[in-house]
């Protein structure tokens, strides 16, 4: 009720006129006169000075007015918010691991903002075992997973896979390493470039050592894509990357590839999403959107 009052206040305010906020509102102007006495009546206060033709607001009528228009702007995007048609707004909270976020960050946060510019996007990076927990607990609307290929989202989580990553071991083309075939037991001896630990594909490879008997040989752990490339480059170890950010890399020319004959990896990426998106669902199949793209994965192909 009191929404209903503080709409037919406004109106009349607004429109200077009872007849005419009577019919902005569709109502009668009996029904417009009757939410005014009530509001009136649970204010304990006078809102229009009626020795005025027309009534004016007093001055605690101009006071409950710019309380109200906040009220009830605040009120409409609360009532917007379930609502999967309506544009998106207020905060949207995705989470990206390293690797999606070096390739796509800064076009879907430069995207969201020329088509939603009343959504406030909030970015974190971290790994997908502590994305995957945010996003159970509500503390994520969105998020990215890099898991290993083939894969299947954990129980509890809804979205979808938008594409598989082939992960390739590089070298300096000028420093070379190892020859450009090899296999995971030569490949133990020598020092590496990678993330720190909770990268899946750093988890994948020391699996893969391990089994036969081995251990990885850590040279340098950072999470910048570009800063490990560039130690590749300089020969001080070996590295690993996704195909498709080693066609955009800065150092592709520098770098070579090479060929295991007893390991491949593959990794699963997938975009999960809260089960009551409302009206961040727009925004939603945005990201989905630009991450194909900057993936550079056909929309088919997903």
């Amino acid at each position: 009720m009191l929404f209903e009052d503080l709409k037919a206040f406004v109106a009349v305010i607004e429109c200077a006129s009872l007849t005419k906020a009577a019919e902005v509102l569709c109502i009668t102007q009996s029904a417009v006169s009757r939410r005014i006495q009530h509001l009136e009546e649970s204010l304990n206060v006078s809102l229009f000075d009626r020795t005025s033709r027309p009534p004016v607001p007093t001055a605690m009528g101009h006071r409950i007015y710019a309380s109200a228009v906040g009220l009830l702007r605040d009120a409409h995007y609360l009532l917007s918010i379930p609502q999967e048609d309506a544009l998106p707004s207020g905060r949207f909270r995705v989470g990206f691991t390293q690797m999606v976020a070096d390739a796509v960050a800064f076009d879907v946060v430069t995207r969201m903002r020329e088509k939603f510019p009343d959504l406030e996007m909030q970015l974190i990076t971290d790994w997908s075992s502590e994305l995957e927990h945010l996003i159970l607990h509500g503390a994520l609307d969105a998020a990215t997973l890099m898991l290993p290929a083939p894969s299947n989202l954990p129980d509890g989580l809804k979205g979808q896979r938008v594409t598989t990553l082939e992960i390739l071991v590089v070298q300096s083309k000028e420093k070379p390493v190892v020859g450009s075939h090899s296999d995971i037991k030569s490949l133990s001896g020598k020092e590496w470039i990678l993330n720190p630990k909770g990268c899946g594909y750093r988890a994948a490879l020391e699996a893969a050592m391990g089994g036969q008997g081995q251990k990885l040989k850590l040279g340098v752990d950072t999470h910048s894509a570009a800063m490990q490339m560039r130690m590749v480059v300089a020969g001080l170890g070996l590295g690993l990357i996704p195909v498709q950010l080693l066609q955009s890399s800065p150092s592709a020319d520098q770098l070579s590839i090479v060929e295991i004959n007893d390991f491949s990896l593959k990794m699963d990426i997938w975009i999960v999403q809260s089960t009551q998106p409302g009206n961040l669902r727009q925004a939603y199949d945005l990201l989905i959107d630009r991450v194909l793209d900057g993936l550079r994965v056909p929309v088919g192909d997903a």
